[in-house]
């Protein structure tokens, strides 16, 4: 739920960069995830209706549903609430090599 959020509250309009995401959800858990976590749950979140993403234009965003959804405000447990049965998986994000791991060393130096 936290990728949720993350993704959520950066720049519902035009979608957030990876390092905007990354940077978003650092400040809500005080924690990086990593590329595997961050690639099932994008995957998990498009499957449910809730995100939509274009790799290759480094843009992710909550859809209509995900939007309206109370998973992505209020306190965590009522997020938890919120949220539907998970799907199967969605096809997962493919990240070009080193794109992660990239957008992670950006917004450690504070860069864009």
């Amino acid at each position: 739920m936290w990728i949720l959020r993350s993704i959520g509250g950066v720049d519902s309009a035009g979608g957030s960069p990876l390092r905007g995401v990354i940077a978003a959800a650092d400040y809500l858990n005080h924690a990086i995830p990593r590329e595997d976590e961050f690639v099932a749950a994008v995957s998990r979140l498009a499957a449910a209706g809730l995100v939509e993403f274009d790799v290759a234009a480094d843009r992710y965003w909550l859809t209509a549903a995900g939007r309206s959804s109370a998973a992505h405000r209020g306190t965590f447990i009522a997020g938890l609430a919120a949220l539907p049965e998970p799907p199967p998986a969605s096809p997962p994000p493919v990240l070009p090599a080193g794109v992660f791991s990239s957008a992670v060393s950006r917004y450690l130096q504070g860069s864009t």
